[in-house]
């Protein structure tokens, strides 16, 4: 028998007891973090995206002699010089040492690590040299009439890369796949959130992977190495407080000191809230900051410094975790790459279902790799929970 109810008609009935009003549901999905791969946006953007043709790839590096040696013995105002272990591969005969305050001492002939000199060439008196003091190396003396000196060379270093495959699924059943749902087609939904979640797991390998090829299994399984791992001379691990000397006139310098053979003196810096929060901090008495751009669909600012210009980009993926959200990524552009395989990069593989499943199933897939060189043209910042003038 049917329910009659007196009075008025309203929305309790209709919507809650008859369930029959048309639900008002935006068209538009709202969605957090849709951009959560700021590195390999600018990779793409800036044409840092190269092919690769093996899963392992590699790449030469060298780097120029050093010219300074260091005293190991206390030499005082001798004549013999004994340097560090090693470092006097670094010397040739007849190169000019200068001592710390300025004295010119002459190289007369070497074994291993010690040195056989002539002091005060010039009018400098000789230095009173103690253990752990530094030569520069100026180059070579020599007579007129000389025969060629011997040559000193560095040696190449072969780095080393790996291509990862990544792969993000959706799958959904037939049935569900012909339901008619708020927002549009449920499938192409999915594959929105797939896409965006395939991207942050690049970026995420991009930044902290720690490279690795294992061959035990049936076929190979490689993992691409990341920023965290692959920078390992210029760390500024801050232990709590970053103060602003801190960082321009010791992490600055350091990362600035080394540059590509064109240099530019913009870095690109990926940064954690909390650094963006110091450096704003720091800019409010000295106007470092400049307006905010966007460049490749990332939005930038401009941090000046006597040192170079850093690039600085926002990066809200690192706030997810609790370690990393106390870091900063300081990236020389010339010398970071997205390497993929031919053919192989970010594709949406569609109906990779089996016939006999009721299902439908699409697959993103990528397989690339993080190639970063000359990791001292780099930084990473670590450890940062405050910050301080």
């Amino acid at each position: 028998m049917a329910t009659v109810n007196t009075g008025t008609r309203g929305t309790k009935l209709v919507t809650g007891t008859e369930n029959v009003n048309v639900r008002d549901v935006s068209e538009r999905i709202l969605l957090l973090q849709p951009n959560a791969a700021p590195l390999i946006s600018y990779q793409a953007g800036m044409g840092a995206k190269k092919v690769a043709f093996n899963p392992t790839f590699e790449w030469l590096q060298d780097e120029l002699s050093p010219n300074t040696v260091t005293d190991s013995g206390g030499s005082g105002t001798g004549t013999t010089i004994n340097l560090t272990t090693n470092e006097g591969g670094y010397v040739r005969p007849n190169d000019v040492l200068i001592a710390p305050n300025g004295e010119s001492i002459h190289v007369t002939s070497k074994s291993t690590d010690a040195l056989t000199v002539q002091r005060s060439m010039g009018s400098v008196a000789a230095d009173d040299i103690a253990t752990g003091e530094q030569f520069v190396i100026i180059g070579q003396a020599v007579q007129e009439g000389s025969d060629i000196p011997s040559y000193r060379h560095t040696e190449q270093v072969t780095k080393t890369g790996y291509i990862q495959i990544f792969k993000d699924p959706v799958i959904l059943t037939e049935i569900q796949n012909a339901t008619k749902s708020y927002g549009g087609p449920d499938r192409t939904k999915k594959r929105m959130l797939a896409a965006i979640e395939h991207k942050r797991s690049i970026e995420q390998a991009f930044l902290f992977g720690d490279a690795f090829e294992q061959t035990s299994g049936t076929q190979t399984l490689r993992g691409t190495g990341g920023l965290i791992n692959e920078i390992s001379t210029n760390v500024l691990a801050a232990g709590g407080v970053l103060s602003e000397s801190d960082f321009t006139d010791s992490f600055l310098v350091d990362v600035f000191r080394y540059q590509p053979e064109i240099p530019l003196d913009t870095k690109l810096a990926f940064f954690s809230p909390i650094l963006i929060a110091a450096i704003n901090s720091w800019a409010k008495g000295a106007l470092r900051i400049t307006s905010n751009e966007k460049s490749f669909g990332v939005k930038i600012g401009t941090y000046v410094s006597a040192h170079g210009e850093l690039k600085i980009i926002r990066h809200w993926l690192l706030k997810d975790f609790t370690e990393f959200q106390k870091y900063g990524f300081v990236v020389d552009p010339q010398f970071t790459s997205y390497r993929f395989m031919d053919g192989l990069d970010t594709k949406l593989h569609v109906n990779t279902q089996a016939d006999s499943v009721s299902s439908i199933q699409d697959e993103y897939r990528t397989a690339c790799g993080h190639q970063l060189g000359l990791e001292k043209a780099h930084g990473v910042i670590s450890g940062v929970t405050g910050y301080a003038a």
